[in-house]
């Protein structure tokens, strides 16, 4: 698992609607962190923009949040790579709005109700 630090730098995966922003962040500051962590890789995320965004506000303009420093994401570059290399194709060739293929049969389906790219 990784702290929003560990990702905070990453690219996004897709454009983000700034009032849903705002409205993961309120969330997260009354509820604090809750259901599927972002997954990303070393080359950016997989999911999860909108969340990172949200953090990212939440460090810009909050005091001493925990969540911060909280588990938020795992790594799926194993994953990835396999679903690539048995699949023929590339990272920027995958269409990351339909994960269904990618992750179906891994450790990631747990979290499928959750994840709204599924």
């Amino acid at each position: 698992m990784a702290t929003y630090f560990d990702i905070s730098s990453l690219p996004t995966v897709n454009e983000v609607d700034q009032s849903k922003v705002e409205e993961i962040k309120k969330s997260i500051l009354s509820n604090g962190w809750k259901g599927a962590p972002i997954l990303y890789t070393d080359l950016g995320l997989v999911t999860g923009s909108h969340r990172l965004a949200a953090l990212r506000s939440i460090e810009e303009t909050e005091d001493d949040i925990d969540v911060l420093d909280e588990d938020v994401a795992e790594d799926v570059t194993d994953v990835i790579n396999q679903y690539c290399e048995s699949h023929d194709t590339y990272w920027d060739e995958i269409d990351f709005s339909s994960l269904r293929g990618i992750f179906t049969g891994t450790w990631v389906e747990e979290y499928k109700d959750d994840i709204e790219e599924w």
